[in-house]
């Protein structure tokens, strides 16, 4: 009798320090939560290259290497440079809409201040914040590094660990696979890409900060019903009114042909009918994932929820 209580209160007292534990866990790795996610996309989006060089080196930790130093070359040199150039083009853009000199409606200006300020802050903080910078990007890059070498065996440890049978684990995988297929490439990847060619569209037509208009062309082309013609259009359309004819059609030219072109051609190639991604969750997504995240939020936030609701699926399925 006493075994039979001691077992039954031990198994109650394992749970619970199973528990405590779990938290001090999650309390360790909180601060590194975005550093966690952006290394886990970052190997996503790289592993294909990883792969075709370990066709060229065997050696898998020096593969691995070789990515973290392009990693380093491409990304993390370039954000310093990225950075203190929106904190320079931020102050004049948010006095000059806080003027309203282009005699917009309250709604509109309120908006673009929110919008302005908050790429402000954060450009801000970031660039005052340089050794926290530097840590995240160090246990990113750390984590990186490891999610590729390592990758392929800790998607099986993770898959083992499912409590369903093989048939159900293979929906389950394929689903998550499709979705942040959709997620990754569709939203971050051509997001990026339209972003940097919105960049070089302002730069090139002579628009005033490109590099914040063309941080903001990356939020309007992740949110779907908008379309990223909302900023480079009107910024054509003053260049004639202004004056100036060939900035003004080049611009509408350049945005109609290499930004909503080019987004027009990737999109529906990454998000197809598989992936079953309702609007709705990317707007939740990017707004919820932006408040709890920061500006990372804009492509993880959508993410999460994909996933949650694709898990949620399998389990009501096999219920």
């Amino acid at each position: 009798m006493k075994n039979n209580t001691f077992k039954k209160y031990s198994k109650y007292l394992f749970i619970g320090i199973f528990l405590i534990i779990t938290l001090l866990a999650f309390l360790v790795v909180k601060s590194f939560v975005t550093s966690i996610l952006t290394s886990i996309v970052l190997a996503y989006l790289f592993y294909p290259w990883y792969r075709k060089l370990t066709n060229l080196i065997k050696n898998r930790s020096i593969a691995a290497l070789i990515m973290v130093i392009f990693l380093i070359i491409i990304i993390i040199i370039p954000t310093f440079f990225i950075i203190n150039s929106l904190v320079k083009e931020s102050l004049p853009l948010y006095t000059y809409i806080r003027s309203n000199q282009l005699n917009l409606t309250p709604e509109i200006q309120n908006a673009l201040n929110k919008i302005v300020q908050y790429i402000l802050n954060e450009a801000s903080n970031l660039a005052f914040t340089i050794p926290k910078f530097l840590l995240h990007a160090f246990v990113t890059l750390f984590l990186f590094f490891y999610f590729l070498r390592d990758g392929e065996r800790l998607v099986q440890d993770i898959k083992s660990l499912i409590p369903l049978n093989e048939r159900q684990k293979e929906h389950v995988v394929n689903e998550f696979k499709n979705v942040t297929y959709a997620i990754v490439y569709g939203l971050i990847l051509v997001g990026l890409i339209i972003g940097g060619l919105a960049t070089l569209g302002f730069y090139i037509f002579k628009i005033s900060n490109p590099i914040l208009w063309g941080l903001i062309t990356i939020l309007v082309s992740v949110l779907p019903g908008i379309g990223n013609w909302i900023v480079w259009f009107p910024a054509g359309v003053i260049k004639i009114i202004q004056g100036d004819l060939f900035n003004g059609i080049g611009l509408l030219i350049y945005g109609f042909i290499f930004i909503s072109g080019v987004e027009a051609i990737l999109k529906p190639r990454f998000i197809g009918k598989k992936s079953k991604i309702h609007p709705a969750l990317i707007v939740l997504g990017v707004f919820g994932g932006i408040q709890l995240l920061g500006f990372i939020g804009l492509f993880f936030g959508p993410l999460i929820l994909v996933i949650f609701i694709t898990f949620l699926k399998s389990i009501l399925s096999e219920r």
